[in-house]
């Protein structure tokens, strides 16, 4: 079990925004987190990677959250915004090797592991041929592909990607989504917050629906096909998605 999420609240005001949310990942799933607008899903998301206030208890590798350093939880736990939104008009390589601050002293030269890390980062979003251009002069998919070549050289056990898929073309779209599978089969968990139900139903191996700030339904894609769950969340069948 290598993340377990224990009762997880998080209120805006008087609201529970995200309302008693239980569940736990093992390594190597590629969780999908679906559910309509104002759901709470990236709020969970933004809990789980320690941006949001919560109450209840999130473990990663055993290791409560709350009794992390800053520096310590971006060892374990990766997270991509919404957009892939960056600051500052740098390079690619650039902004992949600013993704090993949780293993580097401020102004401190790259070591080979970092280096190893950035390269793999590249190769497997296959952006090494962006690596000295500038940001600002990707589309939104490469750019997309960047952002997540830096999650990966981070080199957290977790991966957590708040709507990836948003603004991209269906070409984009399924190049990030197979970028995604190939992160999972290098050893590692990804949990996605995505309205895309066919890439959730084709390239995920477990997915959570939450409705309200509640957890509705945790099952494999043929479950949840098989379920009324979309019908409730969406008005939808499957085959209408």
């Amino acid at each position: 079990m290598l993340l377990e999420v224990r009762g997880l609240s998080v209120k805006i005001g008087k609201k529970n925004i995200v309302d008693g949310i239980s569940f736990s990942v093992d390594a190597g799933e590629n969780v999908a987190v679906i559910g309509a607008n104002g759901a709470g899903k990236t709020t969970m998301l933004r809990a789980i990677a320690g941006l949001n206030d919560y109450s209840g208890s999130i473990f990663v590798d055993g290791a409560e959250m709350h009794s992390m350093t800053s520096l310590l939880r971006a060892k374990r736990i990766s997270y991509v915004p919404q957009g892939g939104a960056v600051d500052g008009d740098f390079t690619v390589l650039q902004f992949v090797e600013l993704s090993r601050f949780p293993y580097r002293k401020p102004w401190e030269p790259l070591t080979p592991e970092d280096r190893t890390a950035v390269e793999q980062g590249l190769a497997l979003t296959e952006t090494l041929e962006f690596a000295g251009r500038r940001l600002s002069t990707l589309s939104g998919g490469e750019r997309q592909r960047v952002v997540l070549a830096g999650a990966i050289a981070q080199n957290t056990p977790v991966l957590l990607l708040d709507e990836p898929l948003t603004f991209l073309d269906p070409r984009q779209r399924r190049t990030v989504s197979e970028i995604t599978h190939r992160i999972v089969e290098s050893g590692r968990t990804v949990i996605v917050v995505t309205h895309e139900i066919k890439e959730s139903l084709l390239y995920s191996t477990r997915i959570l629906a939450l409705a309200g700030g509640k957890l509705v339904f945790d099952g494999n894609p043929t479950e949840l096909e098989g379920s009324l769950i979309l019908n409730r969340l969406f008005g939808l069948g499957s085959a209408e998605f």
